[in-house]
């Protein structure tokens, strides 16, 4: 142990105040808005709101410190207006001993894999109040808690920044396909229009789990949203019905919530019943290119368009019938081409930045590792 450092129980440090039990029957539309899990792991997530009293001691502020300990682990600051606190989630109160709130955070969030493996539960994971309380952090003097933090946020800043950087390349991706193409609703240009359906089909091909691996199996959970790309599946499920996908095949969610995700594949592999691969047909390799078919699908248009038709109540799905009608204006195939090469050097700009962020998480993953494992 370094000089001047000892450790604390989870329980010697903080109280830990479990959040309230709202029933769907007391959620409003208006009224003190209700920080449920996914309000904390996903900022688009709605809120739903209570138009009552709670005890106070469920009233989270700007700046509290929140953990979830239930199905999705996680530890967060709440920055916003004053809410209430669902269950399954603490609030911490640092009524105990003086710790620098955001070490204790970064000493947490640490902590969350090995009381992830230890959780209970069949259906919903959750972790013990007994086990974490027992759960022991490191405890250096506050001056090197603050000089720690402050290494680790600038690390965490210069990820944000380089993510907020491809986002910004993303938008002028989309603002290069309207400057060449015109918008697609309107087609001010009048470009010659067909049926999705006349130009492209869907993969009818099927591919075995045994052929996959977690880079090339995408279920709709691996999609990312507003056209990002993927990410690599956690597991390949077994048996039948996966279909084949190639390079080029245009890989968008057919399931609500996930409508709004879609990928150009960049290699070959398979896809669940969740994700439609979307192939353009051989006989129009000289009228349309993917790329292209990809930029007119990656629409507010088109998502638009698959949720006016999807069916199903619980999880509606899109209509694979009705998305082969969704009309594509042809551009000339060399305007089409320039569009291609303008998006692939941003790509190349993208690779370059997508690097340098896993060196730098690399590198924050190594400084969490040394200070708190």
């Amino acid at each position: 142990m370094r000089e001047g450092w000892t450790y604390k129980k989870l329980g010697e440090v903080a109280t830990y105040i479990n959040g309230y039990a709202f029933k769907p029957s007391q959620w409003s539309d208006e009224g003190i808005p209700i920080i449920r899990i996914q309000n904390l792991n996903n900022q688009d997530a709605v809120y739903n709101y209570f138009n009552g009293e709670v005890p106070k001691k469920f009233l989270v502020k700007d700046g509290d410190i929140l953990i979830s300990w239930s199905a999705s682990l996680g530890a967060y600051e709440w920055i916003g207006c004053n809410a209430y606190l669902n269950q399954h989630i603490f609030r911490v109160v640092f009524d105990k001993i003086k710790i620098d709130k955001y070490f204790f955070k970064y000493a947490v969030v640490s902590k969350l894999i090995e009381m992830g493996n230890n959780a209970h539960g069949a259906t919903m994971r959750h972790i013990v109040k007994k086990d974490f309380d027992n759960t022991k952090i490191p405890f250096p003097p506050l001056a090197e808690q603050e000089r720690i933090v402050e290494e680790l946020d600038l690390l965490s800043s210069i990820i944000e920044k380089k993510k907020a950087q491809l986002e910004e390349y993303d938008k002028l991706a989309q603002s290069i396909f309207y400057d060449m193409f015109g918008d697609p609703v309107t087609n001010e240009k009048g470009w010659e229009v067909k049926k999705l359906g006349v130009v492209c089909e869907y993969s009818k091909t099927r591919i075995s789990p045994d052929e996959l691996t977690r880079d090339n199996y995408v279920g709709v959970e691996n999609l990312l949203q507003n056209c990002k790309g993927k990410e690599p599946a956690n597991k390949i499920p077994n048996g039948i019905g996966l279909t084949r996908y190639i390079d080029g095949d245009v890989l968008i969610g057919n399931i609500r919530p996930y409508l709004k995700k879609i990928w150009l594949a960049s290699n070959e592999g398979g896809c669940n019943g969740d994700v439609l691969a979307i192939r353009r047909k051989q006989e129009y390799s000289t009228v349309i290119i993917p790329i292209y078919v990809f930029g007119c699908l990656s629409k507010d248009a088109f998502f638009d368009f698959d949720m006016q038709y999807s069916k199903g109540e619980k999880m509606p799905r899109g209509d694979k019938k009705e998305i082969l009608k969704y009309p594509i204006c042809l551009p000339p195939l060399s305007l089409q081409q320039k569009f291609a090469d303008k998006i692939e050097a941003i790509e190349r700009q993208k690779e370059l930045i997508k690097q340098s962020i896993a060196e730098t998480e690399t590198l924050f993953d190594s400084r969490m590792d040394f200070y708190f494992n």
